[in-house]
């Protein structure tokens, strides 16, 4: 057996952080192990900075192996300072002044005006319940509420406006308010904690006047309590949850004295973030967008079951669907075989059911860009995530093994090139007389991981509920691939202004027998597999997909 040297030693205590793995070896899979394009984008990120070896997130993805990983690193290692075309990254953000009024990130100003369009929508909320069985210590839980408001200067933020133009207001550490219902032994205790959930929910936020972050204890029964904490998306992201719970678990118990103090804060990232985004850097990242999505892109329209309406309403609802153990299996087997992630492997059957359903030649979907590619922001609450679209091209009829490999260059490529703001994109690639309010793309693909339960010594169990409402929808349509054990759980948002209930349903039965057709035929023209081809519900098909 081939002994690990200094690299490989390096690069495995980097997967194992990076993933939360442990026992990685020389044979071990990045894909494998949870890694996908995000976790490579972090991983090459860290090399450069540990190692001062720059080699890109895709060769580092397409090595896969710890072994293979390591030759790239090497062969970086060796090239002199400086040496190649790529022109350096920038340093990643870091504390300093931030002037008298420190401005919003882009997500956040976008956030921000969408608010301020409509000061009591509840859009952008993310309600969170996190079920608490055991003996429960409420001291212990606000002294961890308040340690983490503490650390994490956004959830203390608001939003002041001089002249129309905002910037960041960041309020003092203070004691973070925990109301307190005790519902133990009422009648139906179970149904009104669920209707003070949903009142929770659908709280507004007064940017300008209170912290972004809102928190209820509720005790069902004598062993039995839930956390409600409510955000505005201003202040989070899905990864600032999962970090915001972890670290209430560890301050609730002894193990929170170990956690370093917060070194770069949210503020530091937006200013940050304003000074790079200009000159040169910006000048080629619009480049390579325009170079993918063309000149004034236009989002791909869906056959739908109703006019589209002239304004948004945002209502919305979900059809579900489980995927079982075997069919994942053979998805993630055959997307290694073809250097693919899990992710990229089931994005690409969208992709190739999308464009059957709407008989185009080519799709564009939108995916969440975590923004979490430097060493500081692993840790970080804010909202760092970014849309970014990704668009395939059906021409030539390819197989699904052809497809794949088209929908993971451009994962790739987005994932390299997702510091570009998506309103930014805009602004420079879509004519202003063109634009709606979902340029670009109007249908969202989202693959989620398995969750990691939260840990608060001393109780018996801690179920974090994410679900929120469901009867909203930001886009037309929005696809959650998300792992749930061996299988895989579907969860199709629709707005039910253009779509009724049968054809959600019917897209995700479609949606699988896609996958199991192209895993049992990878070579078929796509537009010939039988789930694609029916997809238009009986609809001629366009010969632009011969072409």
């Amino acid at each position: 057996m081939t002994a690990m040297g200094f690299v490989e030693e390096e690069l495995a205590h980097m997967w194992c952080e990076l993933l939360k793995v442990t026992g990685v070896g020389l044979g071990s899979g990045f894909g494998a192990l949870g890694g996908d394009d995000a976790a490579a984008g972090r991983l090459a990120a860290r090399v450069d900075e540990e190692l001062g070896a720059r080699v890109a997130p895709a060769e580092l993805l397409g090595a896969d192996t710890l072994q293979g990983m390591a030759g790239l690193v090497r062969e970086a290692m060796k090239r002199p300072p400086g040496a190649g075309d790529a022109p350096p990254e920038p340093s990643g953000p870091r504390p300093g002044p931030r002037g008298e009024r420190p401005p919003l990130s882009f997500a956040q100003q976008r956030l921000w005006f969408m608010q301020q369009l409509d000061p009591g929508s509840t859009l952008y909320n993310v309600p969170t319940a996190l079920r608490l069985r055991g003996a429960l210590d409420r001291a212990a839980l606000g002294r961890a509420l308040n340690a983490v408001v503490a650390r994490h200067e956004v959830l203390r933020t608001t939003y002041a406006a001089v002249s129309g133009r905002p910037h960041q207001v960041v309020e003092p550490p203070a004691p973070a308010p925990l109301p307190y219902t005790d519902l133990a032994g009422a009648p139906d205790a179970t149904g009104r904690a669920e209707r003070i959930a949903a009142e929770e929910a659908a709280r507004v936020f007064d940017l300008a006047a209170a912290p972004p972050l809102a928190a209820r204890l509720v005790k069902v029964a004598e062993d039995e309590h839930r956390l409600l904490v409510t955000f505005h998306h201003i202040a989070v992201d899905g990864a600032s949850v999962e970090i915001f719970y972890r670290e209430l678990g560890l301050l609730y118990g002894s193990a929170g004295a170990g956690l370093p103090a917060v070194a770069v804060q949210y503020a530091d990232l937006a200013a940050w973030q304003r000074r790079e985004l200009a000159g040169e850097r910006l000048r080629r990242l619009v480049d390579h967008w325009r170079a993918a999505l063309g000149v004034d892109p236009k989002a791909p329209d869906l056959p739908a079951d109703r006019p589209r309406p002239a304004s948004k309403s945002f209502r919305g609802a979900v059809a579900t669907r489980a995927l079982g153990p075997r069919l994942v299996r053979e998805v993630r087997e055959f997307g290694r075989r073809e250097r693919a992630t899990a992710n990229m492997t089931y994005l690409a059957a969208f992709h190739a059911l999308l464009a059957g359903w709407a008989r185009a030649g080519e799709m564009t979907v939108g995916i969440p860009a975590a923004g979490r590619n430097r060493p500081e922001t692993q840790d970080m609450v804010g909202c760092l995530i970014n849309m970014v679209p990704v668009r395939a091209r059906l021409d030539g009829n390819p197989g699904f093994r052809e497809l794949l490999g088209r929908v993971r260059t451009a994962v790739l490529n987005a994932s390299e090139h997702q510091d570009l703001p998506f309103d930014k994109l805009v602004e420079a690639l879509v004519a202003r007389r063109a634009r709606d309010f979902m340029p670009v793309f109007r249908v969202m693909f989202s693959y989620l991981g398995e969750r990691r339960a939260p840990v608060f010594a001393g109780l018996d169990e801690c179920v974090l509920d994410l679900a929120g409402p469901q009867d909203t929808a930001k886009y037309d349509l929005s696809l959650y691939v998300e792992e749930r054990g061996e299988g895989i759980a579907l969860t199709l948002e629709y707005d039910t202004d253009l779509f009724g209930p049968d054809t959600p349903a019917a897209l995700l039965a479609a949606f699988e027998q896609a996958l199991e057709e192209a895993i049992a035929f990878p070579d078929k023209p796509v537009p010939d597999l039988a789930a694609v081809r029916s997809a238009g519900c009986g609809t001629e098909r366009n010969t632009d997909l011969d072409r």
